[in-house]
């Protein structure tokens, strides 16, 4: 639903994609959440309910391989490739916040080493960066952003799961903190197509996070331009 306060002022302008300061995230893409044998499929099975997570497994199968396409677009170009995960300290994850998870006794099914793991898809290459979070926000957990500021990356381009969730809710913290955010529409996904269809219009409905298809960010990142020094440098 559009919020009308925003038709107040101009729409911000789209970010510019720029060499060196462009990082592609991919959010939960592990076995725990993103794959039926992973913990919350083991969930779901044990409860007799596969049913409620079929739509999210299919729309996983769909974002797969255009979450591959740019990654690796993003790596032949140079760019950052950033992976991120839930990973615990414990057994139990009694770590974690109560709003992130529930409660260790409430669901007897145990965790697995594999579900750490993200699919072999879409997963790291090289020493390409791993963040491990306990919150559904990678900023909450994490140095990411102190990394980030480190490397000089100040365009954030987001894939992954859920959208209406932890990629929502990275997103945001990522434009809180100065950061330019760039969406992936169809290489996220939700557990239902309605979730991930009300997530993109509230997170894009003033302008400040922006959506684009995975066309048009491949599109994006062939139109970038050799900054004067690199092209100098390289003649």
């Amino acid at each position: 639903m559009h919020d009308p306060f925003y038709d107040l002022f101009p729409r911000p302008p789209e970010p510019d994609w720029r060499s060196g300061e462009l990082a592609l995230f991919t959010i939960d893409m592990q076995y725990m959440d993103a794959h039926p044998d992973g913990w919350m499929g083991r969930v779901a099975r044990s409860l007799g309910r596969d049913d409620l997570l079929m739509q999210r497994y299919e729309a996983i199968e769909r974002i797969l391989p255009r979450i591959r396409e740019l990654q690796d677009a993003f790596r032949a170009r140079g760019h950052e490739v950033v992976h991120v995960r839930i990973a615990y300290r414990t057994q139990d994850g009694r770590e974690a916040g109560r709003a992130f998870m529930p409660s260790p006794h409430a669901q007897s099914v145990p965790r697995e080493p594999r579900d750490d793991e993200i699919l072999p898809e879409v997963a790291p290459a090289g020493d390409e960066l791993v963040f491990s979070k306990t919150s559904s926000s990678v900023f909450s957990t994490t140095d990411v952003e102190r990394v980030l500021w480190n490397l000089g990356v100040r365009h954030l381009v987001f894939t992954g799961l859920v959208t209406d969730g932890c990629v929502e809710l990275s997103a945001r913290d990522a434009s809180d903190r100065g950061f330019a955010v760039t969406l992936v529409e169809d290489a996220c996904c939700a557990s239902t197509p309605e979730g991930h269809a009300n997530a993109i219009e509230r997170m894009t409905d003033g302008g400040f996070i922006v959506s684009v298809s995975t066309e048009q960010a491949l599109r994006r990142l062939d139109e970038i331009q050799t900054p004067l020094a690199e092209a100098t440098s390289v003649g």
